[in-house]
């Protein structure tokens, strides 16, 4: 479970994910830092100082709305979590992504980095009455991509009208994690 604000941020707290579809476990790494990377109510671990994202880290994927984390207290934020690598118990530096769901018909439970890539080069036409209330996790998408009115989508539309069905973004957040199998974690317990 992902933690939640208000937990210490720098315990390290096993963070459930998916790679390639499978269950994952990421645990951010012991650190000195003071901030941490959030969403909303949720925690995913202390941020690193260099934020701008680097060729050389790994992707971990917060895909908004998902099934995987929920809140009662903060729906808006519901997530899945999605990491591109499995690195068992070596510690990585990653680079975290927004990814908002824009097209309602989109596969709401994404658990793959390739689903997400397909679906970023997908567009779809908006219905005429198409509005931002149609737009599952519109909080998430206006507090961190500054998306608040279908306006501000101008920059994403192609000529015919058409949006992405996905848009990925950079969070301008890193962390120092691990993320092992289920099954190579409760080994290492042994």
């Amino acid at each position: 479970m992902v933690a939640l604000a208000g937990q210490n941020p720098h315990a390290p707290r096993p963070v459930a994910a998916y790679y390639d579809g499978a269950g994952v476990v990421l645990i951010p790494a012991l650190s000195a830092s003071r901030t941490v990377a959030s969403l909303g109510p949720w925690v995913f671990g202390p941020r690193l100082s260099e934020d701008k994202p680097r060729d050389k880290r790994l992707n971990l994927y917060v895909v908004i709305p998902g099934k995987q984390h929920q809140h009662a207290g903060g729906p808006d934020y519901d997530h899945n979590l999605v990491v591109n690598a499995v690195t068992g118990d070596k510690v990585r530096e990653w680079d975290i992504y927004w990814c908002f769901r824009i097209d309602p018909s989109l596969n709401d439970d994404l658990r793959a980095e390739h689903d997400l890539i397909v679906a970023a080069q997908q567009f779809f036409k908006p219905a005429d009455l198409f509005d931002m209330e149609d737009i599952p996790g519109r909080a998430a998408l206006a507090e961190k991509a500054g998306l608040r009115t279908l306006a501000d989508f101008k920059h994403l539309r192609r000529k015919d009208g058409a949006l992405p069905r996905l848009l990925i973004i950079p969070a301008r957040l890193a962390i120092s994690a691990t993320a092992e199998t289920a099954e190579l974690k409760a080994e290492t317990a042994k």
